[in-house]
């Protein structure tokens, strides 16, 4: 058989730029492009004065994007891209920073990743590839840089709190330990010392109990918490698609219809969506400028009253399912009822299954939610509905609508996409850095190298068709 002739030995010849060892058409190019267009203003005074020169925050920053686009996103193997792979090298401009450098800028910087990321939706606008008259937004769980197993279950805190407190003092004693673990199960108890265990040989116990003092912060936060990550306490422990529970935070992403340009994202610590409608419009609104009719498309999980009442004070054409239409869209059986009542406004009674229930008052749950109480004399029963239930009735009604159930379908193309996009294709199923604040910079980091390829791309396309269209006009 024969085989390609290799050159085993021979001396290389290289070219005299390491340009030219790069396809002419890679996107390192585009990032180089759109990373020089930047400010760096602002560093200039923070590195100015004695010390060591730092390296340029151009050069982190093209690091850190081609990073994201390459799937690798670890501050060591991408210290080590700069002295191995041509397109690191190139963009890092043959200097060498190390992982630490690398590290601390993406972790001290997340205003300006944030300006970034605006300026990609900037760029994207400057080449007509944002559509905001339709724009779709969905959450998805990425799981935190924490170990399931390394937590604190909520009633092991008050006496890990008590023993780290001795233990900065002096060494704690066993007799110590079995009298905390009196009411613990057995299962707790393993787990209790453990902890202990850690925390008796840790060499820096102030840093131990400032930790421990963060861990009951956000026990306080969140009464539903019944497990705490040690290793990332701002986490919670959330379901995943797979159906399991790991420590996690909601990602939200809002999307244009047109090219499916990222225009807004954030991330948040809220189990569900129901909570996150108003947030991530106000986040859309700080990005882009919306027009009034602007429509705005959600699932079922951000079925909320509050929602509902929010878009039609701001102009804003929502459409919002809630769970039973969606069944009917999915050709399904509706096992669900949701909203399933009437109101007669001039009489103020609610109309369930033909009968009548009379107005008896707003009354606040215990959640804080307000609700409205309905009663029948002749049933003997009562109905609570939310206080925005007039709200709900008319998108129930809206969503009834061939047009509304077709507008809804676009979720499907625009926003599931681009989140499928950036966990199989960019590798981005879990976060690296701890803390909401950091995970919030990866988020915008991902955003980030997700619309420069998405314009990369498209420009590219608008490029070559309008060549052929001015061919085309020559020829004729």
């Amino acid at each position: 058989m024969t085989y390609i002739s290799s050159y085993k030995g021979q001396d290389w010849l290289l070219p005299v730029s390491i340009k030219q060892m790069i396809p002419e058409n890679h996107i390192s190019f585009f990032v180089e492009e759109f990373v020089e267009s930047m400010d760096f203003s602002r560093f200039d005074m923070i590195n100015e004065g004695a010390g060591h020169p730092a390296y340029h925050p151009r050069i982190i920053m093209k690091i850190i994007i081609q990073g994201m686009l390459s799937k690798e996103r670890s501050s060591r193997k991408l210290a080590s891209a700069c002295r191995e792979n041509f397109v690191f090298m190139y963009l890092a401009e043959k200097v060498q920073p190390n992982f630490r450098t690398i590290a601390r800028f993406r972790k001290n910087n997340a205003s300006f990743v944030k300006e970034a990321f605006k300026e990609t939706i900037n760029l994207a606008s400057e080449h007509d590839l944002v559509d905001l008259s339709v724009i779709c937004l969905d959450g998805t769980t990425i799981k935190a840089n924490a170990n399931t197993k390394k937590c604190i279950k909520r009633n092991q805190l008050e006496a890990i709190g008590s023993i780290v407190d001795r233990m900065v003092e002096e060494d704690i004693k066993q007799d110590d330990l079995d009298e905390k673990e009196e009411n613990m199960t057995e299962m707790d108890k393993r787990d209790f010392k453990q902890i202990v265990n850690e925390y008796r040989n840790a060499k820096d116990k102030e840093r131990i109990k400032e930790k421990i003092e963060k861990i009951k912060e956000e026990a306080q936060k969140d009464e539903k918490m019944a497990n705490i990550s040690s290793t990332d306490p701002e986490c919670r422990m959330m379901q995943n698609k797979k159906g399991l529970n790991e420590f996690s935070y909601n990602a939200q992403f809002g999307v244009d219809s047109k090219h499916q340009i990222i225009i807004a994202n954030d991330v948040c610590q809220d189990r569900h969506d129901s909570h996150q409608f108003i947030p991530q419009m106000r986040n859309i609104q700080e990005n882009v400028e919306l027009r009034n009719g602007s429509g705005v498309v959600v699932d079922c999980g951000y079925d909320d009253a509050e929602n509902m009442k929010f878009a039609e004070d701001e102009k804003i054409e929502l459409y919002m399912p809630n769970s039973a239409q969606i069944q009917g869209f999915g050709g399904e059986e509706k096992s669900r009822q949701k909203d399933n009542y009437k109101y007669d406004k001039k009489r103020n009674e609610l109309i369930v299954e033909g009968e009548r229930y009379q107005f008896r008052g707003v009354y606040d749950r215990k959640d804080g939610k307000k609700v409205i109480l309905f009663y029948s004399e002749k049933l003997k029963k009562k109905r609570q509905v939310p206080f925005f239930f007039e709200e709900r009735l008319r998108m129930k009604e809206k969503m009834e609508t061939e047009e509304a159930k077709e507008i809804y379908q676009m979720r499907k193309i625009v926003v599931e996409p681009v989140i499928g996009d950036i966990k199989e294709n960019y590798g981005f199923t879990k976060f690296y850095l701890r803390g909401l604040e950091k995970v919030k910079i990866e988020l915008n980091l991902i955003s980030i190298a997700h619309n420069l390829k998405k314009i990369y791309m498209l420009r590219g396309k608008i490029k070559s068709e309008n060549e052929s269209y001015v061919k085309k006009l020559i020829f004729i």
